[in-house]
């Protein structure tokens, strides 16, 4: 298995975990595959991450597994051009931060 094999079935694990339900794989026409689900997942799991962040004491195993599904879905963000639509520094702006943690990651991993 190659190392984007492995990152397309964490990928689709994540998903499918915060769906609720086993994601499937598209071939765009230019045969690239896509995992379907990431942008449904990411919103899902940025929901849990405000609402983590927002007690008063942060389970860390909890905050590092969320921020790993949610850099696991960046790049296919910026395959999507959702970049082009919100850049980082929007999605850093406001009180959302899962929204930040997702806008802070594109810029410091150059994916966007």
């Amino acid at each position: 298995m190659s190392q984007n094999d492995s990152t397309d079935d964490r990928l689709a694990t994540f998903n499918s975990a915060a769906m609720g339900t086993t994601m499937p794989v598209v071939t765009l026409p230019d045969g690239q595959r896509v995992q379907t689900g990431t942008v449904g997942a990411l919103i899902i799991n940025i929901k849990l991450y405000d609402e983590l962040m927002g007690q008063s004491k942060v389970d860390q195993e909890r905050k590092a597994e969320l921020e790993t599904m949610i850099t696991a879905s960046v790049p296919v963000l910026r395959m999507a051009n959702i970049f082009s639509l919100f850049t980082p520094e929007e999605w850093i702006q406001g009180s959302s931060a899962g929204r930040r943690f997702v806008g802070e990651f594109a810029l410091r991993s150059g994916h966007a």
